[in-house]
């Protein structure tokens, strides 16, 4: 897959979870992340605090150089 599209994906979550969290801090939910309030506020929050940082962590794996494995250094 591209990493355009990895990267892509990963800052829609990050998205995602740091406008539901600064939503929920004035009573408002994004609808389609409505059903996350079902399981009560600590697992609610603890859900978007997930998405926040798995968000964050696809963009930066995303844009890591590709190692290579072949290069090998002889001391």
């Amino acid at each position: 897959m591209n990493k355009g599209y990895i990267t892509i994906v990963g800052y829609l979550l990050f998205l995602a979870g740091i406008l539901s969290i600064i939503l929920s801090m004035v009573g408002l939910q994004l609808t389609f992340l409505s059903w996350i309030s079902s399981f009560g506020a600590g697992a609610s929050i603890i859900i978007k605090l997930v998405l926040l940082f798995s968000g964050l962590i696809i963009m930066y794996i995303s844009k890591m150089p590709p190692e290579d494995e072949d290069l090998e250094v002889n001391l």
